[in-house]
């Protein structure tokens, strides 16, 4: 099978690889779509590393092509997404059905080779079978809006809700859609104003380049600051935006450690919240969303590419040359 390998920093190869067998309780899915995102380019850059040679990829849709042993629900040309952080099943986090924070836990295209491939083998209980009529670019959405989908559930969105979102890239403004739906007033900040045109038609009320913008519009400060861009120097900026009592929610996972006046969060007495990936609950709702509309996924999507321009579509993304790629695997989707 053709696989895309990242053999060095900056560095991708399309080559042949043989393709995997299902084991017990496994499925393998042949791949039509992969979303490139925010990990992938920490990769991609050297900035993270997994050894030498890799198979990035995380945001996946395809069909059901080989059972493994004792699968049952699942047949042959299913069309489905899979949720790729699979929990062992085994420790308290994973009884707790929290096994988005399993310890033990592993990661396509972050610990173990990713979906930038023909086939992959996945466990069965993390593959989510696509709506009716959901096409295999949407499916490949699913997962990133699921993340967003978990971080404005951590910050509480209510009606009403003074939101401050932080970064607008594909997670920042999934976010943005989300809260808005949960009538939301929605502030965004990024320093790319073609990113800041994206989210005022998602309802964004104002959307700004500075930090230093924020302070005409904050009032007493935001009821809920979602961070999304994993930089270190935007933690601080939550931090400070939060209305006394208010939430910080971080879902960006920046490399470099952050600086936060501790001060504030105490005289604030502010609610600070992880959030990570995400559970069934909010992969479910992703795929609802789109189903019926309510987030135009692939408004989002800028780029498309075949797997033999991979070097192409992770140049373009690192270059911020636009928004959210998608790498179609098999010809017959090109």
């Amino acid at each position: 099978m053709r696989t895309a390998q990242l053999i060095g920093p900056r560095q991708m190869v399309v080559a042949e690889r043989r393709a995997p067998e299902p084991g017990a309780g496994d499925v393998r899915i042949a791949v039509h779509v992969v979303g490139l995102c925010g990990t992938d380019m920490e990769f991609y850059s050297g900035r993270r590393e997994n050894g030498y040679p890799f198979i990035l990829g995380h945001e996946c849709a395809g069909t059901i092509d080989a059972l493994g042993a004792d699968v049952k629900g699942w047949t042959l040309g299913d069309r489905v997404t899979v949720r790729p952080n699979f929990g062992c099943g085994r420790c308290e986090r994973c009884r707790e059905a929290r096994d988005n924070i399993c310890p033990h836990s592993r990661g396509l295209g972050v610990t173990i080779d990713g979906c930038l491939a023909e086939s992959i083998v996945v466990p069965a209980r993390y593959v989510f079978a696509l709506p009716d009529g959901m096409g295999f670019e949407a499916g490949a959405l699913i997962e990133p809006l699921a993340v967003a989908e978990r971080a404005v559930r951590r910050a509480g969105v209510c009606p009403g809700d003074r939101v401050l979102v932080l970064g607008a890239g594909t997670i920042g403004l999934f976010a943005t859609r989300c809260a808005v739906l949960g009538r939301a007033d929605v502030v965004v900040c990024d320093p790319i104003e073609e990113r800041l045109g994206v989210s005022r038609t998602l309802g964004a009320r104002h959307a700004v380049r500075r930090a230093a913008e924020l302070d005409a519009l904050r009032g007493d400060g935001f009821d809920a600051v979602i961070e999304t861009a994993g930089v270190s120097d935007t933690v601080p900026i939550a931090v400070r935006q939060a209305r006394p009592g208010g939430r910080v929610v971080l879902t960006g996972i920046p490399m470099d450690a952050a600086s936060v006046e501790t001060r504030w969060v105490v005289w604030r007495e502010l609610e600070i919240h992880g959030s990570f990936i995400y559970d069934i609950e909010d992969f479910a709702s992703a795929a609802a969303r789109i189903r019926d509309g309510s987030v135009q996924a692939l408004d989002l999507v800028t780029h498309r590419f075949s797997l033999e321009q991979v070097s192409e579509a992770f140049e373009r993304i690192a270059s911020r040359g636009g928004l959210k790629a998608l790498i179609k695997i098999r010809q017959e989707d090109i």
